[in-house]
């Protein structure tokens, strides 16, 4: 059954692409979903949890979870949000410099990453996956509204 499963392929593609750009960012101890979320939040904030996990694709207890590491390294501070009832989420001055520390090696990595794919597939591979996922948000958002 694995071998024709879409979900357990891609899975299994996301593992390996989570586990290449962890390497190269281990040597700042940190992680690839880590500063996903920091650059999210960079580019984006600042932004409500419940935002952040939309634009993330997880769910907020998960996304709540991983923005109180990053407040407890000092990266991240939570505030009062738009509404009295949620938070906001925004980068610390710490988190804008360690983001400005490890673009090199994220570009390096990416970089790495389309070479590695050169002749295996077409140079649109990446943006079609991009876009495939945008689909599929859209389909997980109408099952949630049925």
């Amino acid at each position: 059954m694995y071998r024709d499963c879409s979900a357990f392929k891609i899975r299994r593609l996301s593992r390996q692409v989570t586990q290449l750009y962890d390497q190269a960012l281990r040597k700042e101890g940190l992680k690839s979903t880590q500063v996903h979320l920091l650059t999210l939040i960079r580019e984006e904030g600042p932004l409500t949890v419940g935002r952040l996990a939309e634009l993330i694709g997880a769910d907020r207890t998960s996304v709540t979870r991983a923005v109180q590491a990053t407040v407890a390294e000092g990266w991240v501070e939570v505030g009062p949000g738009p509404d009295g009832r949620s938070k906001s989420v925004d980068l610390t001055a710490e988190g804008r410099e360690l983001l400005e520390r490890v673009e090199p090696l994220r570009a390096r990595q990416e970089a790495a990453f389309r070479r590695a794919l050169e002749g295996v597939t077409s140079k649109r591979f990446v943006d079609d996956l991009v876009r495939a996922a945008d689909r599929l948000q859209e389909l997980v958002e109408q099952g949630e509204q049925h």
